[in-house]
């Protein structure tokens, strides 16, 4: 017996020992897009690597060794946790404000039904959408009468494209798509105030080309006016390179997240919501305030939607109007 707990003590510790490499490499996503693929799961190996530590704690001679692990582990939790934890958004938003909400709807997702009714119930401004197959779009006329302003970028393949919905009127260039159908912006008129309001779907990280369409699309983000929202499946973590990349071309902001968006249907229920991913985002940028970000409900997808509520700082014509009027 004591044969085998010391074997098992030993694989305990280079296990926990060889997880620290690819944490430590995830780190270094701006040399190589393949340390940014690892960095994706830099809060997953941190678990393990602090699992491995505390049991090790209890073993003689492997101390210092358990220790260290759980150290690292919580440093790198911390690094990659702080910027959520001190961004949780503005409480109390500028009058009037509005609703986005970002959703992957899965291209064949199998209830249609339930992404229609969330829409309905919550009611948002604007939708943003991705994976907006053929199918999807037979069913989006569902959804005119209450969303009349649109641009849905025709698929390109069976995956589908991207879409913008808006209750609020389109203002200036028409809305285009570009790059396949992977990027949407359309300008929108929140009362009197344009903004650039974007859609945009990345394929997954190395080695499926994302660091590719990522050097293609970041000059089109810089191309956004001074007021913008951008949301979407970025198929990247927000503490990755490629979300840095592109907030930094677009100058943009990276709004408040609330933890995993992706789940994979594969897994069971109650382990889906603890090893999930967070990479459905929104970003913005100019006066754009930004307050809470929530989850919804699973509507059938592999990919929970995301309610972002914001505000402009600069307030509405009428308002300006009547404040200049009362000055005098």
């Amino acid at each position: 017996m004591r044969g085998l707990l010391k074997a098992a003590t030993i694989l305990l510790g280079l296990g926990g020992a060889a997880l620290t490499v690819p944490l430590v490499l995830g780190f270094l996503g701006r040399l190589h897009p393949l340390f940014d693929s690892l960095s994706h799961f830099r809060l997953h190996l941190a678990v393990a690597i602090a699992a491995a530590g505390l049991l090790l704690l209890a073993a003689p001679g492997w101390r210092r060794n358990g220790a260290a692990m759980v150290a690292l582990a919580l440093a790198a939790a911390l690094v990659t946790l702080w910027p959520a934890l001190r961004n949780p958004g503005t409480a109390e938003l500028p009058k009037p404000t509005y609703r986005l909400m970002q959703m992957n709807l899965r291209f064949d997702n199998p209830s249609p039904e339930l992404v229609l009714d969330l829409i309905a119930r919550e009611k948002p401004d604007i939708v943003t959408l991705e994976e907006v197959s053929e199918a999807w779009i037979a069913q989006l006329p569902a959804t005119e009468a209450a969303y009349p302003h649109r641009v849905v970028c025709p698929p390109q393949s069976y995956i589908g494209g991207v879409a913008i919905l808006s209750r609020l009127p389109f203002a200036g260039p028409s809305p285009r798509c570009t790059r396949g159908g992977s990027l949407a912006v359309a300008t929108v008129d929140f009362d009197g105030r344009p903004a650039e309001v974007a859609a945009m779907h990345l394929v997954w990280p190395w080695p499926f080309g994302q660091d590719r369409q990522v050097a293609r699309l970041a000059p089109l983000l810089a191309e956004l006016g001074p007021r913008a929202v951008l949301a979407g499946d970025f198929n990247a973590t927000p503490w990755s390179g490629t979300v840095r990349t592109l907030a930094a071309a677009g100058g943009l902001r990276l709004a408040p997240w609330v933890g995993p968006s992706y789940l994979d249907r594969r897994l069971p229920d109650w382990l889906r919501p603890l090893v999930g991913l967070p990479i459905d985002h929104v970003l913005a940028k100019g006066d754009i305030v930004a307050g809470r970000t929530v989850r919804l409900d699973a509507s059938g997808s592999d990919h929970l939607p995301v309610l972002f509520e914001f505000a402009i700082a600069e307030p509405p014509p009428a308002v300006r109007t009547a404040a200049v009027g009362s000055r005098q």
